[in-house]
């Protein structure tokens, strides 16, 4: 019996002891475990503070590189600047001395006065067509704009009148260099002042020389003009059935040269009545002819009339 109880306390201790080293194993298991999930998620969290700064230096990255395009694209843009700018009055003195003209430029700080016509400061105010279609324009320092054409420059040979002159606007169209010429000195149907793309070929490439760095400023290519003679003057005029009566009765300074070789020729018509044709050769065998109808009483013999035509020929 005594024996018995000695077996059952030892049972019992035994069950005891591996109840505790039980216990403590589940202890450890569940500290390991615990500590384990710790060390993920203090892992998921640095490893998602790594990416927070990966993707905000990325960000900023991005942001500095489009800074730059941004402006490497708008420095790209600029067509026109001071350099040019004194390129091109070098060239227009240079080129208006060779077609017998004097030319001014006019630009923010000095507006045209040519038939009315002040520009630049009017310039997106007044109703423009070029080659018909109307369009628009607007004043630009650098070349770039909003407007289908964007003056750069502008020249004149008029100040104040309008005989014989023409206007030029150097502008950029869908970002390419284009003179612009007009000679418009009344009001036409459509009340829009009526521009062309110039036909000197001479004056286009020279602005498109300058545009691209490539121009030699000091004397343009013009190509040479012959002087017209009265007698071609007069067969030019009938060949455009402008008329003109050979052997009438002619005004003092008939058949007087103009420099770069036109010519000027005067006819009376009626009791108090006279015709001015002025000729003037441009190159490519070209010609303006522009024509005034006045009066004797007018000053300096009709010059000061109005021209009643001015267009522009073959030889």
């Amino acid at each position: 019996m005594m024996k018995k109880s000695y077996s059952l306390i030892l049972t019992v201790a035994v069950v005891s002891l591996l109840g505790a080293c039980s216990a403590k194993g589940e202890q450890t298991t569940k500290s390991t475990s615990t500590s384990t999930s710790h060390s993920k998620k203090v892992t998921s969290v640095t490893g998602s503070q790594k990416q927070v700064r990966k993707e905000t230096t990325s960000s900023v990255s991005r942001t500095k590189q489009q800074a730059q395009s941004q402006s490497q694209t708008k420095q790209a843009k600029a067509l026109w600047d001071s350099n040019k700018k004194q390129a091109l009055a070098t060239f227009m003195s240079s080129w208006g001395t060779t077609m017998g003209q004097t030319y001014q430029s006019y630009d923010l700080t000095r507006d045209t006065d040519y038939a009315g016509i002040h520009f630049p400061s009017k310039l997106a105010q007044t109703d423009l067509a070029v080659d018909d279609t109307p369009v628009t324009a607007a004043w630009s320092t650098d070349g770039t704009g909003s407007a289908d054409y964007n003056v750069v420059a502008i020249y004149c040979d008029v100040d104040g009148g309008t005989v014989g002159g023409h206007l030029y606007l150097f502008t950029f169209h869908n970002g390419q260099p284009v003179v612009l010429i007009t000679s418009q000195n009344q009001g036409t149907p459509d009340n829009r002042l009526h521009f062309s793309v110039t036909a000197n070929t001479d004056l286009k490439t020279g602005f498109a020389n300058i545009v691209s760095g490539q121009a030699n400023t000091s004397q343009p290519t013009t190509s040479a003009v012959s002087p017209i003679s009265a007698a071609e003057a007069q067969a030019i005029l009938a060949k455009q059935n402008i008329e003109y009566h050979v052997g009438q009765p002619e005004p003092q300074g008939n058949n007087a040269s103009l420099p770069g070789g036109g010519i000027i020729l005067k006819q009376y018509y009626g009791a108090q009545g006279i015709k001015i044709f002025k000729l003037t050769p441009k190159p490519g065998n070209k010609v303006n002819i522009t024509v005034q109808e006045g009066t004797i009483k007018d000053g300096q013999g009709g010059l000061a009339a109005p021209i009643s035509q001015n267009v522009t020929v073959d030889r």
